[in-house]
C-alpha cells in the first residue's frame, strides 16, 4: 500500500493542532503547593501569600478527585475539567479546631468559585474565578 505524502503531511498536521488545544491533563493531575490566595478576611482581590512554613497541598487526579491537605484540617471532593473550564463539587472538610483557621475557610470558600485555570512555566498553577479573576496561585 502506498501513501501519499499529502496525506503523511495532513495527519501530522491534524496531531499538531489536536494537541495545541488545552493543556495536557498529565500537567494538572498532581500534588500542588498553594502559595497565594484570597482571603475571606479581605474584601479585594488581592491576594494573601501562605506561611512558608505551611504545607497546603492540593492533589489532583485524573478520577476527577481531589483533596487539599492544610496545616490542620482537609478538603476533598470533586473536579471536573474541559479545555480551561474547572469546576469543583461535591466539596467537603474536617472541622478540627485549630489556632488559625482562615487559610482553611478561605480555601473552602473558593473552591465552588473556580470556573478555568491556566497553568504557566509548566509550573504554576492559576485558579480563576467567572470573570478571571486569580483566586489561588499553586506550584508543583
Amino acid at each position: 500500500m502506498k501513501i501519499n505524502t499529502f496525506t503523511v503531511i495532513m495527519l501530522a498536521l491534524a496531531i499538531l493542532v489536536g494537541s495545541c488545544d488545552a493543556p495536557s491533563d498529565n500537567a494538572l493531575y498532581r500534588e500542588w503547593r498553594l502559595q497565594k490566595y484570597n482571603c475571606i478576611a479581605t474584601s479585594s482581590y488581592g491576594l494573601t501569600q501562605v506561611n512558608e512554613e505551611s504545607e497546603y497541598i492540593l492533589q489532583l487526579d485524573n478520577a476527577g478527585v481531589f483533596s487539599c491537605t492544610t496545616d490542620c484540617n482537609t478538603v476533598s471532593g470533586s473536579f471536573e475539567k474541559s479545555k480551561t473550564a474547572l469546576k469543583f463539587s461535591d466539596i467537603s472538610f474536617t472541622e478540627l479546631a485549630c489556632d488559625n483557621m482562615i487559610v482553611e475557610r478561605s480555601v473552602a470558600s473558593i473552591l465552588p468559585s473556580i470556573k478555568s485555570y491556566e497553568i504557566t512555566d509548566d509550573s504554576i498553577l492559576v485558579l480563576k474565578d467567572d470573570k478571571g479573576h486569580i483566586l489561588m496561585e499553586l506550584t508543583k
